[in-house]
């Protein structure tokens, strides 16, 4: 039987799900521009010592093993919480009377504790509060951060300032708070040098390690893209002779 050249040149999606876990749904990872996969394998070396030539005597291999490296585009919280192993807070809409800000001056700037700020008023700490005009100071709303321009001088605000304001609905991750779950991961691919013939590759049990390198501030003509390793471990609810193997696998329709 002739052989038939095939070739590689894929595109497609990830998919990331906790291991072992019944019911659970796969997350897409959105934009993954790059995957590779590393074999590894630790070899012990004997040379012997009788005939002066220190031939190599015996070569076997001790270990062996899969890693992967990513590079994700999506820039989420369920991306962020699982890059940097943390956990996700809702913060639903709501409203701050009296927020210490404590002496200021002109020049000063400060941050509210939430972004997404309407209505916002600053007062002193006299018996009956006199409030800041807004032509004192600039808000950038967004943000919640406030830059001071001067201060009233008749008469001048009695120290310490407090800010009430309403906020809005918001979301947070937390750093380095969790202790990340293996995941299982699933590519669905097309292969593009192959008329789009689907693959699909499998890693069964995934430790998925910390960014490597998240660049908040782009020069070049790209977006961020990051980068971070995948190591591939021994699924042990798979049989260790069955037909799916214990690390993962990689499938193709028939010809």
């Amino acid at each position: 039987m002739a052989n038939i050249d095939k070739y590689l040149f894929g595109q497609g999606k990830f998919f990331s799900r906790p291991w072992n876990t019944p019911g659970a749904k796969w997350r897409w990872w959105g934009d993954v521009s790059a995957f590779t996969l590393q074999g590894a394998q630790e070899k012990v070396e004997h040379r012997e010592s009788f005939s002066g030539n220190n031939a190599l005597a015996r070569s076997f291999n001790r270990s062996k093993g899969l890693t992967g490296n990513v590079t994700v585009h999506q820039f989420d919280k369920e991306s962020i919480a699982q890059d940097l192993h943390g956990t996700i807070t809702e913060i639903v809409g709501g409203s701050v009377v009296a927020e210490p800000l404590g002496s200021v001056a002109a020049g000063d700037i400060l941050a509210l504790d939430y972004m997404g700020v309407s209505a916002l008023e600053i007062k002193d700490s006299t018996g009956t509060p006199a409030t800041i005009g807004a032509s004192h100071y600039v808000l950038d709303a967004r943000f919640g951060s406030i830059e001071f321009l001067s201060l009233p001088t008749s008469p001048a605000p009695v120290m310490p300032l407090t800010a009430g304001y309403t906020y809005a609905t918001q979301s947070q991750v937390a750093f380095l708070n969790a202790t990340p779950p293996f995941i299982e991961l699933r590519y669905e691919g097309i292969n593009l040098a192959e008329n789009g013939a689907p693959i699909i590759v499998e890693l069964y049990k995934c430790e998925s390690a910390m960014l490597q390198e998240l660049a908040l501030i782009q020069n070049a003509n790209t977006v961020t893209g990051i980068n971070k390793a995948v190591g591939v471990l021994l699924d042990t609810s798979k049989p260790a002779a069955g037909p799916l193997g214990q690390f993962g696998r990689f499938r193709e329709l028939s010809a």
